[in-house]
């Protein structure tokens, strides 16, 4: 007797394309990551975030640049332990999850606080020459 065969025949997968589990993939993947944010930032930062974000990827890149030469001259890590590889996930999940959240902040925060600024100031001004015109109105009524 056959055992079944456990692949599904080929006419009914879709394989979607994997970035490759290489270095290669890895640094595709954080140019990816970083055009997007670096894109985003463009449209919805004002001139001094958009500085410190360009300036906060170019820092990331010369680490990336360092680790990548790092390589080729250091021979590789000793494989892990399942509990130190289990240790590993947890603690990089939690750092991607807070790099993205306050990445994600700074994004949507940016151009409001920016926008809030500059509505403010016309508020202001506009509120000044109320003010102005009113205290102007009432020492014309009142007379000298």
């Amino acid at each position: 007797m056959r055992a079944p065969d456990p692949q599904p025949p080929r006419s009914h997968t879709h394989r979607v394309r994997e970035w490759p589990n290489t270095y290669t993939g890895y640094s595709l993947g954080c140019a990816s990551v970083w055009g997007a944010i670096l894109l985003v930032g463009q449209r919805r930062l004002d001139a001094q975030t958009r500085n410190t974000l360009r300036l906060v990827c170019g820092g990331w890149w010369m680490g990336w640049t360092s680790a990548t030469i790092a390589r080729a001259g250091y021979p590789p890590p000793k494989p892990l332990t399942p509990a130190a590889e289990k240790r590993l996930r947890t603690g990089s999940i939690a750092l991607v999850t807070v790099g993205l959240t306050s990445t994600a902040r700074m994004l949507a925060t940016a151009k409001r606080t920016a926008s809030t600024r500059e509505g403010r100031a016309g508020l202001d001004d506009q509120a000044d020459g109320a003010i102005v015109r009113s205290s102007h109105a009432q020492s014309a009524r009142d007379g000298p």
